[in-house]
């Protein structure tokens, strides 16, 4: 059981955090004879991404896109209404705010589509000093403000939000920026989550792509983004 003077396993010594969030609940440590089995038992190679069966002649998320297409309906339905509505804050921040969350999250595809998707949006000189460069100063203090609570967001740092948002409210954000904040910075650690976490795959340039064809059509899939990079590759493979 956990002591919960020292936040300790009694029996193997490892830290509460280490183990499980919850100190009422039992450790789950094994057994030392299960340990030392465990430690000794040759180690399998890393699995091949991606994790399961997918169409690898589309990218990252593009790839479970054509996997699940209904969830691709409604997932980029959502898209298009959190990053493309009319709002306070512009298609560029709150653009810029996805890429700055897919960064601290390191998942390299949408980090790089959505930081240049962000460029056809702000100054690229401004997008890379922010996201390349970590210099904040070249953007407004509420700005900056609403960056810190994306951050927190990401990380779920609940004992930090409410002075972080209290901050951003400070520097002349309303309650609509903070939500749209609060919105994109949880959209978008799911959506890198589902990328990662099913090993998606990109060749070079294939999420720089991707991001200039946000910027010109947006989340959903129309007839015109169909055409012009879907239509092309089924073609090709049909034909290989």
């Amino acid at each position: 059981m956990f002591s919960i003077e020292d936040d300790k396993c009694d029996k193997c010594g490892k830290s509460l955090a280490q183990i499980h969030p919850w100190p009422e609940f039992n450790c789950y440590c094994p057994d030392e004879s299960y340990t030392r089995a465990h430690a000794d038992a040759p180690r399998e190679k890393e699995m091949d991404k991606p994790y399961i069966k997918l169409d690898q002649d589309f990218p990252g998320i593009v790839s479970l896109f054509m996997y699940d297409r209904e969830v691709a309906k409604n997932l980029t339905a959502m898209g298009q209404t959190i990053m493309r509505r009319a709002r306070s804050l512009s298609v560029g921040e709150r653009e810029l705010i996805a890429s700055f969350v897919s960064k601290l999250n390191e998942c390299q595809f949408c980090y790089r589509s959505h930081k240049s998707c962000t460029e056809g949006f702000l100054n690229p000189d401004l997008v890379n000093e922010v996201l390349e460069e970590e210099n904040v100063e070249v953007l407004s203090y509420k700005m900056r403000a609403l960056l810190i609570v994306a951050m927190h967001v990401q990380n779920l740092d609940r004992a930090f939000l409410p002075d972080a948002i209290a901050d951003a409210r400070r520097f002349g954000a309303n309650d609509q920026e903070i939500h749209d904040t609060v919105l994109v910075a949880a959209f978008f650690s799911m959506c890198n989550r589902y990328v990662d976490g099913l090993g998606t795959t990109f060749n070079p340039g294939e999420p720089e792509q991707g991001g200039k064809g946000l910027v010109e059509f947006g989340y959903t899939m129309g007839i015109r983004r169909f055409f012009r990079e879907v239509l092309p590759k089924m073609w090709s493979k049909f034909w290989s």
